[in-house]
């Protein structure tokens, strides 16, 4: 039995400020009025299909990559550190409620709707043996005046409870000092307020079916009984989906006008694909994976580089600062261990390029065929048949250029007497 597995076989009480009100997944929420009349909270939010998808592939991106313990080796290079703690801790159950997954993905979410992601790390005997996140509405982070020390306030059931920096693992979306965050939803609540009043737009305006798709036309005046016939049977003859395509007979002279898309509605239309680009536009993340694809090429190169580029330039951010985090909180600085996201899963193009780049690293002596068989989750050749770095026959040290070649064979040899 492992070391963490024994840990998670004892009965250990859960942290106050985790049950608070009965439930550790519950929230405060304080919803503010916007201009457009919408009322904005990080809950709230959650109904824009925009936001919705923005914060669900952070949070997935972020928990679904391996998070990996590593120790330094002596000469160079590094290898998995199974037997350390903190291994099991970061790849597999950081807390007993939770999978490294499901932990991950909640701090995300807390970091990119909340504006942080926290956790507090328990301590046993100097060592950390689990990761307990803390509700952010909950988190008041303050100086200690004397000290100037870091340290969090966190709100609990029966008061509050002090932690120290180090005993708490942080990581904020954005900073406005050195211990403040900003939420996303705060700062663009108007943003979001109004792609929120479009939706309520649209859905009342269907809902009560205030812009008719075409007019009837009479010569003369229908008496209320007349009017009311026709309705009828303009709606039992022609109204629904299965009698859209019938053919409409018209007497005592009616005509029937059709009315296209008001120009206000267009411009509707064109605002919530705006307000879509800006939501996307505040998380960074590309329309595509949105399902937007009206301005994007189609699946191909196109958008396999705009995929590679959400990787460099919104996740990679992300995931150095939690490397850093983990590394500062966990780690003892002279031991030489650390941990790593292992990205290579999202930086790989289509096959065939991946091919050609390991022909060419092969070929040039930088890759064995064991290293590619591992990039391409392959077990190594046997009998160490993979282990082996190929070299080009002509290639010869830059120094040792115009030089005759050695003979390594008969290198010390010396001719036989005669």
């Amino acid at each position: 039995m492992g070391f963490l597995t024994r840990h998670l076989a004892e009965k250990r009480a859960i942290p106050s400020f985790y049950t608070i009100g009965g439930d550790p997944w519950s929230f405060i929420d304080f919803p503010q009025k916007t201009k457009s009349g919408a009322d904005v909270s990080e809950n709230t939010a959650l109904g824009v299909t925009a936001v919705w998808a923005c914060i669900k592939i952070l949070a997935n991106s972020m928990a679904s990559l391996p998070l990996i313990t590593y120790k330094r080796l002596d000469k160079k290079g590094k290898e998995r550190a199974f037997d350390h703690n903190l291994y099991d801790l970061l790849h597999l159950r950081p807390n007993p409620l939770q999978s490294s997954y499901e932990f991950r993905h909640l701090l995300s979410v807390h970091q990119n709707l909340w504006g942080a992601g926290l956790a507090e790390i328990e301590y046993k005997k100097g060592t950390p043996v689990a990761l307990w996140p803390i509700p952010p509405w909950l988190v008041k982070p303050k100086i200690n005046e004397k000290t100037k020390a870091l340290f969090y306030e966190v709100k609990i059931k029966d008061g509050k409870k002090l932690l120290p920096s180090n005993n708490v693992l942080c990581f904020p979306s954005m900073m406005t000092s050195a211990f403040e965050w900003l939420s996303p939803i705060s700062v663009h609540r108007e943003n979001i307020g109004l792609s929120m009043a479009m939706t309520e737009f649209g859905a009342r305006t269907f809902g009560q079916g205030t812009n008719p798709s075409g007019i009837l036309k009479h010569p003369g005046r229908l008496k209320e009984q007349s009017e009311k016939d026709i309705r009828e049977k303009f709606k039992e003859g022609y109204e629904g989906l299965s009698k859209s395509h019938r053919l409409m007979i018209l007497e005592e002279g009616m005509d029937f006008v059709r009315i296209g898309l008001p120009p206000e509605d267009a411009q509707y239309l064109e605002s919530r694909k705006f307000s879509n680009q800006d939501i996307a536009r505040i998380y960074n993340v590309p329309l595509h994976l949105l399902q937007d694809h009206e301005k994007s090429t189609s699946w191909g190169t196109g958008i396999e580089e705009m995929n590679l580029g959400f990787v460099q330039f919104t996740m990679t951010p992300m995931l150095v600062q939690w490397e850093q985090e983990f590394q500062i909180k966990l780690f003892d600085e002279k031991d030489p261990y650390f941990c790593e996201f292992l990205i290579e899963g999202m930086l790989r193009g289509k096959q065939s390029t991946r091919f050609a780049a390991y022909a060419i690293a092969r070929q040039w002596g930088w890759m064995s065929a064991d290293e590619i068989r591992a990039k391409e989750n392959m077990n190594p050749l046997p009998d160490g048949q993979g282990e082996m770095y190929l070299v080009p026959m002509n290639m010869v040290d830059a120094k040792n250029a115009g030089k005759e070649p050695i003979d390594n064979e008969n290198i010390g040899a010396t001719e036989e007497p005669v």
